[in-house]
């Protein structure tokens, strides 16, 4: 297992809450990922078209899940949300880059703890994941969708078909739990908006 890196947050790229924002984050991977021209990356959602086209037109093949959408009606008929994972059947070693957004504020610790697993038995060595989250005093009420805009930003979108609880972790919980995983980057922005890059071994 990787000894996890002591994440160094960047302040200086700042918006309002829930304005837009330039994703510092996104760049890096990006730049990454298009150093291959056969990658393969998995997004767990919400489906937004804005994201599909963006990423389709960079990689070989950009696959979309929508965790959100399976989580709340997993939620609605009172099933186990742990249950909503086995959706995540792919391929072992399939994917250059998982995209989480803010997926794991709505899970508990012991839903993320079997997230991570499944993340790095689905990334290729080296591959990489995205994580998205919001701090506790900045959260949206509502579930938003990120949107990647021209370049590098990213604004939001409401889902309010979308009814989850939330979850807040801190950064030190974050980071130990994805201690599988190497950080190569992180970002704090002044909207609460917190970005995490990290790469399998």
């Amino acid at each position: 297992m990787a000894t996890p890196t002591v994440p160094v947050y960047d302040y200086s790229h700042a918006e309002p809450s829930l304005a837009d924002y330039s994703s510092m984050m996104l760049q890096r991977y990006l730049e990454i990922l298009d150093q291959n021209s056969r990658a393969e990356v998995l997004d767990l959602g919400p489906i937004c078209e804005e994201n599909i086209i963006y990423f389709a037109q960079r990689l070989k093949r950009f696959h979309v899940c929508d965790m959100f959408l399976r989580l709340d009606r997993t939620r609605r008929k009172g099933l186990p949300a742990k249950n909503v994972l086995d959706h995540l059947d792919y391929v072992p070693h399939s994917f250059d880059g998982i995209n989480l957004w803010d997926f794991i504020d709505h899970l508990n610790e012991n839903e993320i703890g079997s997230l991570v697993k499944i993340c790095h038995t689905l990334l290729k060595p080296k591959g990489m994941i995205t994580i998205t989250s919001f701090e506790a005093q900045w959260a949206p009420e509502k579930i938003h969708s990120f949107i990647i805009q021209g370049g590098y930003k990213v604004s939001f979108r409401l889902q309010d078909h979308l009814d989850l609880p939330r979850n807040y972790y801190s950064n030190r919980i974050i980071t130990d739990m994805f201690s599988e995983f190497r950080t190569v980057k992180s970002f704090i922005y002044r909207n609460g908006v917190r970005e995490f890059l990290c790469r399998r071994d």
